[in-house]
């Protein structure tokens, strides 16, 4: 393979679109309108390799500091402190490896477009391979001064411009957000009025192991009769509980039978919990716990809780009171109940209301005045 040129080919390719983004990312970061920091984000989006190794928060934030540069033809670009994304030209690694994903893993030149490798120096190399508009080089986390010369370096085949991810900026968009993230853990955990006295060591200690779900309408949390799978801290939206009772049901030839029915007891809001007793004492639920809203929580998962210090596993027993646990077999009956007369009720008046509707030549959906007559 001879001096193929590559790109990435979801990156925009019409030359007015990279003029735009050139445009922008001429302004210092502070003078850029929002949508302006909006057309960055959603080039960045498209770069596999920002996409790939970035949250959707991160690349957000990180679209908002991003710079431009520009080299002539014929430059060594040193991408030892930064992360670049070509916009225009093209460069040509003249080390062994020319990028570095987060984690520490070196993206080395492929085999078959290396050439002679420099004998005084193994990690240089002359390399065949050009890269090309979309495509990226360098490193998010930045290099030891050691290594800073012997790696990620590339030369430029023509004037370029590229887009660059400074890699203090990246360690610090990254601090930024972890902060951010922490605080909203301890929100929701300390929202909860079970955990509000709590000493914050051992609010860490939860917040180490609470991760971020978000789930739909319907979902089904916990189920009466099994042990939760996890301990939940409501961030939003709100779930209804419900508990099974036997009831009597009328069949159709009018016999009765008996049938499980679910009853609605209550409901579960924002910065309420749920789930610690079943799953530190290991006993299966009282209620079925089903998303009203969309609804995002913080979880820990039940090995984790089951992990945690044993002094923090008897405080938890300790404070939290079980959700509906003073609702009766007898409030569960007449809560039934009374649902049936209300939609017996319902249904009832309905009919009612069709019927007188019918009888004086009103036909709904024909108009607010118009009536049918007739003949006698």
């Amino acid at each position: 393979m001879k001096n193929p040129d590559r790109f990435q080919p979801s990156f925009p390719k019409s030359r007015e679109s990279v003029q735009n983004l050139i445009k922008i990312l001429k302004k210092i970061p502070i003078l850029r309108t929002e949508e302006e920091h909006e057309a960055v984000y959603k080039i960045m989006k498209v770069i596999p390799d920002i996409n790939e190794q970035l949250s959707e928060e991160q690349i957000k934030e990180i679209s908002k500091v991003v710079l431009r540069e520009y080299w002539v033809k014929e430059s060594t670009v040193d991408a030892s402190q930064g992360f670049y994304i070509i916009l225009r030209g093209s460069v040509k690694p003249q080390t062994k490896y020319y990028k570095r994903l987060i984690g520490g893993h070196f993206i080395s030149v492929p085999p078959q477009v290396t050439s002679v490798t420099n004998e005084s120096n193994p990690t240089e190399v002359a390399s065949s391979d050009m890269f090309g508009v979309g495509c990226c080089f360098g490193t998010l986390v930045p290099l030891p001064l050691k290594k800073k010369h012997d790696v990620l370096t590339v030369l430029t085949e023509e004037n370029c411009d590229f887009i660059k991810i400074p890699s203090i900026n990246y360690l610090r968009v990254k601090e930024d957000i972890a902060k951010h993230e922490q605080q909203a853990k301890e929100e929701v955990i300390r929202g909860s009025p079970f955990y509000q006295n709590w000493p914050m060591i051992f609010i860490f200690k939860l917040t180490a192991q609470l991760k971020w779900r978000k789930f739909p309408t319907d979902y089904v949390f916990m189920e009466e009769g099994e042990i939760s799978k996890y301990v939940g801290f409501i961030k939003s939206g709100h779930g209804n509980a419900y508990r099974i009772i036997p009831a009597l049901v009328k069949r159709p030839l009018g016999k009765m039978a008996k049938q499980m029915r679910q009853v609605f007891i209550g409901q579960l809001h924002r910065h309420q919990s749920f789930g610690e007793t079943s799953v530190l004492l290991q006993t299966p639920s009282t209620y079925t716990l089903k998303a009203a809203t969309p609804v995002e929580l913080g979880v820990i998962n039940a090995t984790d809780v089951l992990a945690l210090d044993p002094v923090i596993q008897m405080l938890l027993l300790q404070i939290i009171q079980p959700s509906f646990e003073n609702i009766t077999f007898e409030d569960l009956k007449y809560k039934y109940i009374n649902n049936k007369k209300e939609m017996e009720w319902r249904h009832k008046k309905e009919v009612i209301l069709q019927e007188t509707l019918f009888y004086n030549g009103i036909r709904p959906g024909l108009g607010k005045w118009l009536h049918t007559h007739f003949e006698k």
